[in-house]
């Protein structure tokens, strides 16, 4: 009996271990399922307003895209949930078949007292047994003896009824895994149902940009050379910044050792410093703590507009569907609302405002020796050197008369190396 009730108890321990972790996995995955299908049905509000527009667009089949990759995600995280719900019904088939056979041996060892009881009736009198006693410990002896007997007997019985509890329990939680099961397995077959419309979708898409290649080809390579331009003043007022920093620092240095010297020479060791053009920003303490706390937020920092959903991801691509046009993105895009205010995602100073040939504006606000940049602004309501605070409204978005919802491009930046944006915002 040791052995047996040492085993059951060892399972026991397991089966809660399994259940607290497969609990924690399983709150994960319905989060990330939930937030998902959130996202899908934003993607799917934005790519109908796109259409509403009349004319097929590389932004139209970006949204697609995205909205596939979202949807792919949402069938492999149902798949995870599938599995989890799997082991949870086979752990609890093992934990009722267990239970089950405790309960036949409590019921067993039961029936064998119950048994010798009875058999030994006409014999066994209880008052006799105690009265029987030679000395009175030996009395009170047998009376605990009695007592204990009986105990145990009662023990045994709720016991066997906990048991039974026990094995309804988890025959209910049982059923409940099979419906919970079932309902996935359903969802997961109208998700695939929806992909493959989307994935129809697509290719409708691409069959009508195939018609109008060269025009949405040109559009593309203006964008590119719009991004390069930005891209090409954003890296000359970066350069300048380290430039200026590297002056200051070289400036205190020779200030500490030597007495100062001419004005020109100061200029030339400016000048000489900006063409060879650094790529560390020298910091004070003070933005020394700023960087480090910027580095140490990374993955909590705020979104830099209240609405919005990435249509354009960092890295380098081409649009395969259209063309051969390589586009070289050092931020993401992000589609938002007409007029949105954009906002700062941690606390800095203005490093430069940019004007474009566009009319839009970008700015650039450095964080240490990190720098975030928000460009297609429409009005910007901030100037150069100015201390800012997170989510504080420098602008607002450019919105041009042909779309249905603007873009903001944001990018993150370490000196002048871009880093991806998507691994910092929360």
């Amino acid at each position: 009996m040791t052995r047996i009730y040492f085993v059951l108890v060892f399972i026991a321990s397991l089966s809660i271990v399994y259940t607290v972790n497969g609990q924690s996995n399983k709150d994960k995955l319905n989060a990330e399922k939930k937030q998902l299908q959130v996202s899908i049905e934003q993607q799917k509000k934005l790519l109908n307003a796109t259409q509403k527009e009349k004319t097929t667009s590389l932004r139209e089949i970006e949204l697609i895209k995205n909205q596939i990759k979202q949807q792919e995600r949402l069938i492999s995280v149902i798949n995870e949930e599938l599995g989890l719900l799997n082991h949870q019904i086979e752990q609890t088939d093992k934990e009722i078949s267990t239970l089950s056979g405790k309960l036949s041996l409590l019921k067993e060892e039961y029936a064998k007292a119950v048994y010798a009881a009875y058999k030994y009736r006409n014999t066994f009198n209880k008052s006799g047994f105690i009265l029987s006693a030679k000395t009175f410990v030996q009395a009170a002896v047998r009376m605990n003896y009695l007592q204990k007997y009986s105990s145990l007997l009662q023990q045994q019985l709720l016991e066997i009824e906990q048991t039974k509890q026990n094995i309804f329990q988890k025959s209910e939680q049982l059923h409940k895994s099979k419906a919970e099961k079932s309902s996935l397995a359903l969802s997961q077959t109208l998700q695939k149902n929806e992909l493959d419309k989307q994935r129809s979708e697509k290719d409708a898409i691409v069959a009508k940009l195939k018609t109008k290649e060269k025009t949405i080809s040109s559009d593309l390579k203006k964008k590119v050379a719009r991004q390069n331009q930005v891209d090409a003043a954003i890296d000359k007022i970066i350069r300048a910044e380290i430039a200026q920093a590297q002056a200051k620092a070289n400036a205190a240095k020779k200030n500490a050792t030597t007495p100062a010297k001419s004005n020109t020479a100061s200029t030339s060791q400016a000048n000489k410093t900006t063409t060879s053009a650094p790529v560390q920003l020298e910091m004070t303490p003070e933005e020394a703590l700023l960087s480090s706390d910027f580095e140490g937020n990374q993955g909590k920092l705020p979104w830099p507009v209240a609405k919005g959903t990435i249509i354009n991801h960092f890295g380098t691509y081409s649009h395969k569907e259209v063309s051969s046009v390589k586009i070289t993105n050092n931020g993401i895009n992000i589609l938002t609302e007409k007029d949105a205010a954009i906002r700062t995602v941690f606390q800095g100073t203005v490093a430069g405002i940019i004007d474009l040939n566009n009319g839009s504006k970008a700015v650039l606000i450095r964080h240490g020796n990190y720098i975030t940049v928000y460009s297609n602004l429409a009005a910007v309501s901030v100037k150069k050197n100015d201390k800012v605070a997170a989510k504080q409204a420098i602008g607002t978005v450019l919105t041009m008369a042909s779309e249905t919802y603007p873009e903001l491009h944001f990018e993150v930046r370490k000196n002048t190396t871009p880093l991806n944006p998507e691994a910092w915002l929360r």
